[in-house]
């Protein structure tokens, strides 16, 4: 946690990544909704609260690409098996051209932008 948060604010933090709503998070962190939302506007609590965030989300994504591939062979398997009804083998197929679609659009964006921060550093 960083230094400069009370503990008011490090145990609503803690809070608003596990619970559902800010109000209940208000609630198992013991303080008022004015406060809790005083909170989600001071900069260093929402900079904490981002890099918390992003740190889950990084496990997520981790835990997501280890059965990626699973994935993918069941809606292989699902395309594949003429005693799956038509639209269950079309919407299988759809869904791997659609993952493989964006995953071609995330890695020509991340390209993009590669170059652009590029460029911004060699005109510094």
């Amino acid at each position: 946690m960083a230094e400069e948060l009370n503990i008011r604010q490090e145990r609503f933090l803690k809070a608003l990544l596990t619970e559902s709503s800010i109000e209940k998070a208000c609630v198992v962190a013991k303080i008022n909704r004015t406060t809790g939302y005083k909170y989600l506007k001071d900069e260093k609590f929402l900079l904490e609260y981002r890099v918390l965030r992003r740190e889950a989300m990084q496990q997520v994504t981790a835990r997501l690409q280890k059965v990626s591939e699973e994935a993918v062979s069941v809606l292989h398997e699902i395309m594949l098996d003429q005693d799956n009804t038509p639209s269950a083998r079309v919407q299988a197929a759809k869904n791997i051209l659609d993952i493989s679609y964006r995953s071609l659009e995330l890695d020509d964006i991340q390209e993009r932008v590669e170059q652009l921060e590029q460029n911004i550093k060699k005109g510094d």
